[in-house]
């Protein structure tokens, strides 16, 4: 699995209009212009500068015209049956709104983001849509992209421990608002750092993932105690409880507090209080590089095989997970739906404080106690973007729509699976 390496949003191109794909369905009517352009570029913004131009990207747009019998709709038939084996859906899928995801995807691929992609929409129905685009990996010969492959999540993997940092809470185990001293005695100012500041990155602490020790050595495997370190020799952003300013190091933090309250590693927690119970059967932690999926990175313009380039221990409780659309659909529904903490708790991770300022493209970005929200004039979609060393998801959800949306990436590049979603969800919108 990848590390987690998304401080939130590094820019890209606009994406392209691309032609129709998917499935035979009544003909739609041409893609009305984007409406909410501003929270496109707010999100693809945010980090500054471009990281690539489209003439950077043509080699991988013309593998992709090449080799277009590798795309892979899923169709209604396909979905129909998915949502009758699983325990989410209750209505089958619609080929109109399977239609729209695929064009969303479509276009994003067209553009050269990444190699592979997939969407799964959970509906106010009930009823469960997968649609993927691309192919699992570079080359002629290569293999559609597999829905039921567990592919890295990255920074979604906040949101699973903060609901199990939530849920400790709600048993009187830890508080929120409490110092951290007595499990973290020799963390300068831990008497002041509380769960809450670490859960919302007010804590003050730095970042470890960019470090040159981090990464002129990515391959080894890491405890968490020596990569705090690394973030504590760095020195701090500020003083506890104060601005918001997002670092990984938080999260391992918070996977270590998870260990020293209930004496269980931070991924057994999430995996006895959420996966388990939920059924998520492809929700996991890789051990090793041998157990990551194929992904790439983007260098120079070209797709770079990432698979073992960082050992998974680097993203740790920051963003080591590995999932699924349909489990990843299951867990942000069953969160918005408060059957994982109380209502209650469920306002107090909705509690968010201001994060990257996006108001001159009229979006308002917050964040939670381990989730993210963007929201605008049009939509407010709650839930986490994550980037790691070779894939990219987003999980959100739009409680007013009633949707739950999963979008994975075999490729880290941060941006585009968040604004896929968003541009899923409008659509997807639009048709009713």
């Amino acid at each position: 699995m990848s590390a987690s390496t998304d401080l939130p949003g590094t820019p890209l191109h606009p994406p392209q209009q691309g032609p129709p794909r998917g499935p035979a369905v009544p003909q739609r009517p041409r893609r009305r212009p984007w409406r909410t352009v501003g929270l496109t570029l707010a999100l693809l913004l945010v980090a500054g500068v471009l990281v690539a131009a489209i003439a950077g990207y043509q080699d991988a747009v013309d593998f992709y015209r090449r080799n277009d019998h590798l795309v892979r709709p899923v169709t209604s038939e396909d979905a129909q049956g998915r949502a009758l084996e699983g325990g989410l859906a209750t209505a089958p899928s619609d080929p109109a709104v399977a239609a729209e995801l695929e064009e969303v995807l479509g276009q994003h691929l067209a553009s050269g983001e990444f190699v592979g992609g997939r969407i799964a929409l959970l509906g106010p129905d009930g009823a469960v849509t997968e649609v993927t685009e691309g192919a699992a990996t570079v080359g002629p010969a290569a293999d559609p992209v597999d829905l039921d492959e567990p592919w890295n999540v990255g920074s979604a993997t906040k949101t699973f421990v903060a609901v199990v940092v939530l849920q400790l809470a709600e048993e009187g185990r830890l508080d929120l608002d409490e110092g951290i001293a007595r499990w973290f005695p020799d963390l300068p100012q831990a008497d002041r750092i509380t769960p809450r500041m670490l859960l919302q990155h007010t804590s003050g602490l730095n970042e470890y993932i960019e470090d040159a020790a981090v990464q002129s050595d990515k391959a080894r495997r890491w405890a968490p105690s020596e990569l705090i370190a690394v973030a504590e020799a760095a020195g701090r952003l500020g003083e506890p409880g104060r601005a918001h300013r997002y670092t990984n190091t938080n999260y391992l933090v918070l996977g270590e507090l998870i260990r020293e309250v209930t004496g269980n590693v931070w991924d057994d927690e999430v995996r006895t209080r959420i996966t388990e119970p939920l059924g998520m059967d492809h929700t996991h932690v890789a051990r090793s590089v041998d157990e990551v999926p194929v992904g790439y990175a983007v260098v120079d313009g070209a797709f770079v095989d990432a698979t073992r380039s960082a050992d998974p221990s680097i993203g740790g409780a920051a963003g080591a997970l590995l999932s699924t659309g349909r489990d990843l659909l299951e867990f942000g529904a069953a969160l918005e739906q408060g059957e994982l903490v109380s209502p209650e708790m469920l306002r107090e991770m909705e509690s968010f404080v201001p994060a990257e300022d996006l108001s001159a493209y009229g979006v308002e970005h917050t964040y939670g106690l381990g989730v993210e929200r963007y929201r605008n004039d049009r939509i407010t979609v709650i839930g986490h973007l994550g980037v790691g060393e070779a894939q990219t998801a987003y999980l959100g959800y739009d409680r007013a729509g009633g949707r739950v949306i999963a979008v994975q990436l075999n490729t880290a590049i941060s941006g585009p699976a968040a604004v896929i979603a968003l541009e899923s969800l409008l659509a997807v919108a639009d048709l009713h």
